[in-house]
């Protein structure tokens, strides 16, 4: 062995020996940890930057190009449930040019890039399908946009072109959305997609889109629109209604007869017709100027002889004379009338009617006046008898076993977290009793060594006298004592070290050597 390495090594051995077997077996498990750390943190380093290769794929597509990637070797990792393909960074544009080189994905060929397909020689029948298939592939892309719509298939239904506008027919749509799993559209969402389609389509109405789910249910049927998006709406407004005019009288309850004595329900009945108006009144001032006068006059002045007889062949008879004066006049004024033009829009959202029924416990309802608590509770709501509104107050035996229940599922609760409160006292008490008994082990051994040493060195000056004057220098074991206890002092003040630091570990070895003891 080289001389260079043997003191070293020499070193380390005799280190190794004044060491105990739980600090061998820490020293161990932090190497141990190191080794691993590094490991990780190597694989880590040296990890390829991943980004996606393709999203929002089909099923189809997506298994074709996994196909090829294992059939070419290449590492890559599947996410959002198989629909991106995920591969080193550094590969992407070469694998994307040589997968469009195999027509991957297929299914991308859709929307209004079918339009780029068509030559000088279609038909004018091939370019209206190809415009309404591009049309349907651009309305489910725009819906597989959405939240929890994973795939989307749109069929639009386009009328001829009529000679006479009489004729003419109204476009529809049937949607059929595929969402993920667990997912719900909500009333507005359903709008939204009715509302979507209808509007990039020329002449549709939301109410003649179709939407369906994948299971076959129907979300907005024809005819209907968005009456489901609009119904929620409106019921969500009325339960936001109902809610605040019960928490307004349910605050008086419980300050009259207690907290959970009284329970008060509102029905509210919401009127969402738009209603508009328009009224035209007209008023005239006495005294104004006429903003156009005409008068006419009609006058006649002369004789006047009657002729009788009885018709036939007889010669008719003339009788009677006199003088005759007629005269007529009329006045025709344009008077300056005001006009009054008065559009009123009805507010949508009015109560129509309001029903509050209060219900009590028997048991503290005795002394409570209940009228009194009526007239409370209806001001309270603003209830108002003319529009039809109504209140009901009763009183009767509450059901407490629920109450009585949930009381002793807290007891119950508290006892629990009173006991692991006990046990985790326990446990710490135990682990530093561990700890203390480590401390006391170390120290016990360190002066067992300690003691041996002293009486391997008297016995060596007591036996060997001569020996140990002649061959060895007083100052060189003075040295080599000094040198030991300092290197003892070292231990026991590493060891104190890492009782402090690391308790859990140390108790962990403290319990297998009791193990190992028994």
């Amino acid at each position: 062995m080289p001389a260079a390495l043997a003191g070293p090594l020499a070193k380390a051995r005799s280190l190794l020996q004044t060491i105990s077997i739980g600090q061998k077996i820490v020293i161990g498990l932090l190497v141990a940890g190191l080794v691993l750390g590094g490991f990780v943190f190597y694989r880590w380093i040296t990890a390829p930057t991943l980004s996606p290769l393709f999203s929002n794929l089909a099923s189809a597509d997506a298994s074709a190009i996994v196909e090829e990637l294992n059939t070419e070797g290449v590492a890559y990792t599947l996410a959002d449930g198989g629909q991106t393909i995920m591969v080193a960074q550094d590969k992407v544009s070469s694998l994307r040019l040589t997968m469009s080189g195999l027509g991957l994905p297929a299914d991308n060929e859709s929307g209004y890039a079918l339009l780029d397909e068509q030559g000088i020689t279609t038909s004018e029948f091939q370019q209206q399908v190809s415009y309404q298939r591009a049309l349907e592939g651009e309305l489910a892309n725009t819906l597989t946009s959405l939240d929890g719509v994973t795939a989307a298939v749109v069929h639009i239904a386009l009328p001829k072109d009529e000679v006479f506008a009489t004729d003419e027919g109204k476009p529809t749509a049937s949607v059929l959305l595929d969402l993920a799993p667990g997912t719900t559209l909500s009333g507005e969402q359903i709008q939204a997609v009715t509302h979507l389609v209808s509007s990039s389509i020329e002449k549709m109405d939301p109410a003649d889109v179709t939407v369906a789910d994948q299971t076959g249910a129907v979300l907005s049927a024809a005819g209907e629109g968005a009456t489901a998006g609009t119904g929620d709406a409106q019921a969500q407004a009325e339960q936001e209604y109902e809610a605040r005019l019960a928490a307004n009288a349910q605050q008086i309850l419980d300050r009259i007869a207690g907290p959970n004595n009284a329970v008060v329900t509102v029905r509210a009945d919401l009127n969402f017709d738009k209603v508009d108006t328009t009224a035209e009144s007209y008023d005239y001032t006495a005294g104004t100027p006429a903003l156009s006068e005409s008068t006419t006059t009609e006058g006649y002045t002369g004789s006047n002889g009657a002729t009788g007889g009885v018709l036939g062949a007889e010669t008719p008879t003339t009788g009677g004379t006199g003088d005759s004066t007629y005269d007529k006049s009329s006045t025709t004024s344009n008077n300056a009338v005001g006009k009054t033009v008065t559009t009123t829009e009805g507010a949508v959202g009015t109560v129509d009617r309001l029903t509050v029924s209060v219900a009590m416990d028997s048991a503290t309802a005795g002394g409570v006046d209940q009228v009194q608590l009526q007239n409370l509770v209806s001001n309270a709501v603003g209830l108002d008898t003319a529009r039809g509104d109504a209140i009901t107050v009763a009183s009767m035996a509450f059901d407490q076993t629920a109450a009585e229940q949930a009381a002793a599922d807290l007891k119950a609760a508290q006892a629990a977290e009173k006991s692991a409160q006990m046990w985790s006292l326990i446990k710490t008490g135990g682990i530093a009793l561990g700890i203390a008994l480590l401390v006391l082990v170390v120290w016990l051994r360190s002066r067992r060594n300690r003691e041996e040493y002293e009486e391997f060195e008297d016995e060596e000056t007591d036996f060997e006298p001569i020996q140990v004057e002649s061959v060895r220098d007083p100052a060189l074991d003075d040295r080599a004592h000094q040198l030991a206890v300092a290197q003892r002092e070292k231990v026991r003040g590493e060891i104190s070290e890492m009782v402090s630091d690391r308790p859990d570990e140390v108790a962990t070895m403290l319990r297998g050597w009791f193990a190992d003891a028994k």
